[in-house]
């Protein structure tokens, strides 16, 4: 019940009020999410159908703000985020997310929720977690969210101390806003999984309450206070694989869809949703809620039209007359629709680096290269006018840009034969490679034997490119300023771990070269070995060195039900420098086969691919 002790504030946003309200008003909901600090376009070099290289630009704030720059001369719009800004790449983090600010500021903002990730950078400064007392874990994003002119909302992000929402300036468990004059409620809310997704060390001041019962408490006060709609933007979301109709959900009936059931939990009190959290796409109605989403890292947004009667007792949104558009990409062209040849579907992967559960969906990009080559590159056209980038929102992303960029930039001095890509719940080449740099990079920087190192899924933020790597390549892999940990468990703890991992949709977990995980079911039950490349068994009673991040060692993903058994001193974090420093290092020395495109040796041996279900 004290989660509703903070209840609804009204905020009057840009749009003004018409002096003769019109008998019906459209408002233009907009939602991304999951940016994760991809401010920038993406640029890419096309030959167009007259063989002419032209510079193509995907994704990125100041596209965003040019589709919605010709949106607002037709419509108002509510333009919200779903959480997950700041966390990514080097452009963002060097000010912890200060750039995203500065660039959502400039494009008008009305709200956005809190994600698991905001809480990544920890205490204000070069420490990414308290190491005392005095410490404050959650300065940084406090200082973020006080320097945004749109207020950050979550109904469920709970002080400890009081047991209520927590009171930082400028974060809400719900606002009012007015949109050409009709009020609307807005409520925020983070994902449960926080705890598991995230450094639990940023969190001693917080916890995080039920999101449904959190939700209702503050939908029934806006409803109360005369709203004309609730809409919840949520860091939680679903993977939908087609948007052909959008009252036909069988494509996002997935073990994905974890927004599914607290949207038909709250139909009755919410009105839209802007959701996010699992990178994946979604624009449907579910028990007549419009829920929209639009994969992340700045590469689309969604919509859905919200019309309004203006009756005698004031603005009624019409359920009936919603229509919900499919997530709209962002590039500087305009791309081909459905009679276009495609390639084989790229995968846009889902996940958190703390170990976010999901599946990778299936997406098309038409702004891509493969796809464009050879066609009539014309400007993107949106609501009937040309895309011009607005200067306003590159002048305020430039300083940032212009810090990061020597950074980025420099050559690590290791040409990759290959392109190593990702992938969050599947064993990938990278993932290989990253386990296999960590054991390496233990043993150098400690001076310690290392029997294994173990990489997740979650953890790998993008792909390895092929050619010269610069830091920024590196960076945009491993963004997270986890520290090195060792972790001394027994054999039989290892083997839970990766059972428990395989049974699991967390983030893929993949040992470094010289182990090997076999797996089958036997009787309805899964059964795990864990093998050395000689194809013997390891001691289930031996001590092993495993080498990991902080975040693992510490109880993210499956680590939480193995760490408190193995007792006292059994982990420990060398604070020195980031575990990304320390890659770099070995990155160096390295002189193995991912470097020259050898192909990887499978060492993830599963009966199907993860979640196992073995058949009883």
């Amino acid at each position: 019940m004290l989660v509703g002790c903070s209840g609804p504030q009204s905020q009057v946003d840009s749009h003004s009020t018409p002096i003769t309200p019109p008998a019906e008003q459209v408002v233009a909901l907009i939602g991304t999410s999951d940016l994760h600090g991809y401010v920038e376009s993406r640029r890419q070099s096309v030959k167009d159908q007259a063989g002419i290289e032209q510079v193509v630009e995907r994704g990125g704030l100041p596209l965003l703000g040019g589709y919605l720059h010709n949106l607002r001369r037709r419509y108002p719009v509510l333009l919200l985020d779903g959480g997950d800004l700041f966390q990514g790449t080097m452009v963002s983090n060097l000010g912890e997310g200060r750039a995203v600010i500065d660039g959502y500021n400039a494009l008008g903002y009305s709200a956005s929720a809190v994600g698991n990730h905001e809480f990544d950078y920890g205490p204000e400064g070069p420490k990414s977690v308290p190491a005392s007392a005095e410490d404050d874990p959650t300065s940084a994003l406090k200082a973020r969210i006080a320097g945004a002119r749109f207020p950050f909302l979550s109904a469920n992000l709970i002080d400890k101390k009081t047991g209520l929402p927590v009171a930082w300036p400028n974060i809400y468990p719900s606002r009012i806003v007015h949109v050409a004059g009709i009020p609307i409620g807005l409520i925020g809310a983070v994902t449960e999984d926080t705890p598991r997704t995230t450094n639990i060390l940023n969190l001693r001041d917080v916890q995080i309450a039920s999101i449904i019962p959190a939700v209702r408490i503050q939908a029934e006060q806006l409803r109360r206070s005369g709203v004309a709609a609730v809409v919840l933007t949520i860091h939680e979301g679903a993977n939908c694989s087609d948007f052909h109709d959008a009252k036909d959900l069988k494509p996002c009936d997935n073990e994905d869809g974890r927004v599914l059931p607290i949207a038909r939990a709250l139909h009755d009190v919410i009105d839209a949703v802007v959701a996010g959290h699992s990178h994946a796409g979604m624009a449907h109605f579910v028990d007549g809620i419009p829920v929209i989403q639009a994969f992340a890292y700045g590469q689309a947004f969604a919509r859905a039209d919200l019309l309004f009667r203006n009756t005698r007792s004031g603005f009624v949104l019409d359920k009936t007359r919603t229509v919900i558009h499919r997530p709209q990409e962002l590039c500087s062209v305009q791309v081909p629709l459905e009679d276009a040849p495609l390639p084989p579907p790229a995968v846009a992967h889902s996940g958190d680096g703390a170990g976010n559960r999901g599946t990778p969906p299936q997406r098309v990009w038409h702004c891509e290269s493969k796809v464009l080559a050879g066609r009539a590159l014309q400007p993107a056209i949106y609501e009937g006018q040309p895309v011009v980038q607005p200067q306003p929102v590159k002048a305020a992303l430039a300083p940032h840009i212009a810090q990061a960029a020597q950074k980025r930039g420099t050559l690590l001095g290791v040409t990759m034969a290959t392109r190593l890509p990702r992938h969050f719940k599947a064993e990938s080449p990278l993932g290989q490679f990253l386990a296999d740099l960590t054991r390496g990079a233990a043993a150098h920087q400690l001076g310690l034997p290392v029997d294994l190192a173990l990489q997740n899924g979650g953890g790998i933020r993008n792909e390895l490119p092929a050619g010269k790597l610069t830091y920024g390549d590196l960076f945009e892999v491993l963004p997270f300023d986890n520290r090195l940990a060792l972790v001394r468990m027994p054999g039989h703890a290892l083997i839970d771990l990766f059972r428990r991992n395989l049974l699991g949709s967390h983030g893929i977990l993949i040992p470094s070269s010289g182990f090997r995980v076999e797996s089958r079911c036997e009787g309805g039950e899964l059964v795990v070995s864990l093998l050395t490349d000689d194809g013997k068994p390891i001691d289930s009673n031996r001590i092993y060195t495993v080498a990991t991040s902080d975040f693992l060692a510490l109880g993210g993903d499956n680590f939480g039900a193995i760490i408190p058994r193995l007792g006292e001193g059994a982990v420990k974090v060398y604070e020195d420098s980031t575990l990304r420093e320390s890659v770099v290092e070995e990155l160096q020395r390295y002189q193995g086969p991912f470097l020259s495109g050898a192909p990887p040796i499978t060492r993830l041996n599963m009966p199907m691919p993860r979640p196992v279900r073995c058949p009883p």
